[in-house]
């Protein structure tokens, strides 16, 4: 049985402390192959599209850009990698933001690294990463866009929201 290549991976942090601490924690897995890091959007833009990584570990809160402009020139240049927010925020409306923009999932700063991983792994498979919070806030918003008729989950979507809205992964 042949083990799977790793996950590569670029960190964009521009907090040098956190951005060490976060290769120290991550160059730990052997499932996970750290390509490369920047510090603010432009040199993370650069360097998605010269490493072509399967996952981005990308805060949003950066000196020139904000995270959310980073998904969004990704999205417009047609880039399809997968986009984990790891932020100190836990504003609803900026985590949405970055959601609607095309990012998986988001983490809060501190989570620890075996979560990361695991959260990594998840998006890497064509998963995404919620917190509950932020799941009961999603499925809220498109229980209103169904009374307001506009499209609407299925009930199989509304299902598995309200689970992850409950804790379950």
């Amino acid at each position: 049985m042949t083990t799977p290549p790793p996950i590569r991976l670029i960190l964009v942090e521009d907090q040098p402390k956190i951005m060490q601490q976060q290769r120290r924690l991550l160059e730990a897995y052997d499932e996970l192959e750290l390509v490369g890091a920047a510090r603010d959007g432009a040199g993370a833009l650069a360097l998605i599209n010269k490493e072509a990584p399967d996952v981005v570990l990308l805060d949003l809160g950066l000196p020139d850009m904000d995270g959310v402009d980073v998904i969004r020139q990704l999205r417009k240049q047609g880039n399809k990698v997968e986009i984990l927010i790891y932020t100190i925020f836990d504003e609803e409306e900026r985590v949405l933001e970055a959601v609607r923009a095309g990012a998986s999932g988001y983490l809060l700063k501190g989570t620890p690294a075996d979560r990361m991983v695991e959260a990594i792994r998840e998006v890497h498979g064509g998963g995404s990463v919620i917190q509950p919070r932020l799941a009961r806030r999603l499925l809220r918003h498109f229980q209103a866009q169904d009374q307001e008729g506009a499209p609407s989950l299925t009930p199989r979507e509304t299902e598995i929201l309200g689970l992850i809205a409950r804790g379950l992964s």
